[in-house]
């Protein structure tokens, strides 16, 4: 056993309740990405004030949209530089039955804390900037350069980090970047993944006549909006999930052998799939496992629909509009711009002009090589955390800007999710496992030991494309 986990076991026994109570403290601000106010700015101080207190140099940066956290720690001569990311804001609460807790206010049952930010992302984070804190403050400094970026943007697709990462470029330099967020694997399995699914977020609009019309004068003679918003979305995917927009499926890519070796060793419970969702998977159209299926296609959600009268009685009438909000998930190498244009051209060869497609925002597809040489080290690091080897994912399911890190600053870039299996991030009765958020603790330190050794050993070999 190394120094360093003597160290940090020794730092986590004593300061467990300490720990605990701080990432309560950071869960009761509800700094709601899409709504904004004040509590986005005192969620970004109470952020910057944590990177203070474990030693870092830290500074809050406006963008157009909420402030980004930023914050640096270890020698500037180091042979090594790591970048960790994490996001303060969280997602909405309203509108979600199911709550048995206040949200914001944080509930302990045994090993699990319950409310919104609990896993998603403040216990994450929050494992990482512990780690550096135990560093510098109780382990003599950190043996590599360390930068942190926090974002307030993540629920709400980050669409101004990108402004702040080029716009420092040069500043954010790194050989590594490693982050956590999203749930482990069934069983609170550790894995790392290279890479994210990337995100179109669409709403569709469908226009009818100028004012309601009685349906019994103009019903079969006037269109009526939510019929032709209804086909279009329904021509758009299989009854399997397939996306069929012609030429949106560009840059989808194939796993290679060594991508299918690795999904085939990921854990599938089709028993534990359906009582975790109360559903049954798709069925495969050519017989793809269920994780190529996940990571390798592209798939197309409607989240919401609206139009016309839904409520008591009734009323004939055909309505004025109609309106769907969706969201695509992308693979490999698709453009979201392209499938874009795809989908409103779609529209346009069904003669479905009328119903206009906006853009919310988007996200590439981003991914890191399965072998790349860093991977063994994050491979030790987290057995060494969470006591089992993780394995290998190609990619989230869901999507991060992962891509900034390896397409505008070029580095790989590899999550390890440290929140239980059952984490219901985005949804009710979200909840971090007390136990998980002190091995990510661990984990993360025992990373920047083992960076730190290989470092001096020289730059590794170049990894395979």
């Amino acid at each position: 056993m190394s120094k360093i986990t003597t160290g940090v076991r020794a730092f986590l026994d004593r300061r467990r309740d300490d720990l605990v109570e701080e990432l309560t403290e950071f869960m009761r601000i509800p700094a709601v990405a899409v709504e904004g106010g004040p509590e986005i700015g005192r969620m970004a101080e109470r952020a910057a004030a944590k990177c203070r207190e474990a030693g870092l140099e830290t500074r809050i940066e406006q963008t157009a949209g909420h402030p980004v956290v930023y914050a640096t720690g270890g020698p500037d001569d180091a042979p090594f530089t790591l970048m960790n990311y994490g996001h303060y804001d969280v997602f909405p609460v309203t509108d979600q039955p199911g709550w048995e807790t206040d949200p914001f206010e944080p509930v302990i049952r045994g090993d699990r804390i319950y409310g919104r930010g609990s896993g998603d992302n403040k216990g994450q984070f929050l494992a990482h900037l512990n780690a550096l804190q135990w560093w510098q403050r109780e382990a003599g400094g950190l043996p590599i350069k360390v930068k942190v970026i926090l974002e307030g943007e993540e629920e709400n697709g980050s669409q101004n980090l990108p402004e702040f990462i080029l716009r420092n470029r040069d500043e954010l330099a790194a050989d590594l970047c490693v982050y956590s967020d999203g749930p482990m694997l069934p069983g609170d399995r550790p894995a790392l993944l290279f890479g994210a699914r990337g995100a179109l977020v669409l709403e569709f609009h469908s226009r009818g006549p100028g004012r309601p019309l009685h349906s019994g004068n103009f019903g079969g003679v006037v269109a009526n909006p939510i019929i032709e918003l209804s086909r279009l979305l329904a021509l758009m995917a299989a009854p399997n999930g397939d996306l069929l927009v012609p030429g949106a499926d560009k840059g989808v890519p194939e796993a290679t052998a060594a991508e299918r070796a690795a999904l085939e060793a990921l854990p599938f419970d089709p028993a534990e799939f359906r009582e975790r969702t109360g559903t049954e998977p798709l069925p495969a159209r050519f017989g793809e496992s269920y994780y190529e299926r996940l990571l390798y296609k592209p798939s197309f959600n409607v989240s919401g629909f609206g139009g016309g009268h839904v409520g008591a009685g009734a009323k004939t009438l055909i309505p004025t509009s109609a309106m769907a909000k969706a969201d695509l998930r992308l693979v490999g190498d698709q453009d979201p711009d392209e499938v874009l244009t795809a989908i409103r051209r779609f529209a346009d060869e069904q003669g479905l002009s009328s119903v206009e497609v906006r853009k919310i925002f988007s996200q590439p597809p981003s991914r890191t090589p399965l072998d790349h040489p860093y991977a063994d080290v994050i491979e030790r690091a987290v057995a060494d955390g969470f006591g089992s080897p993780p394995l290998r994912v190609p990619s989230l399911a869901g999507t991060t800007p992962d891509y900034v890190f390896t397409k505008l600053l070029g580095m790989p870039a590899v999550m390890l999710p440290f929140a239980p299996t059952d984490e219901n991030h985005h949804g009710p009765n979200e909840s971090m496992k007390i136990s998980l958020f002190l091995r990510g603790v661990h984990a993360s330190a025992r990373l920047i030991e083992l960076l730190a050794e290989r470092a001096h050993d020289g730059p590794p070999p170049a990894p395979s494309r």
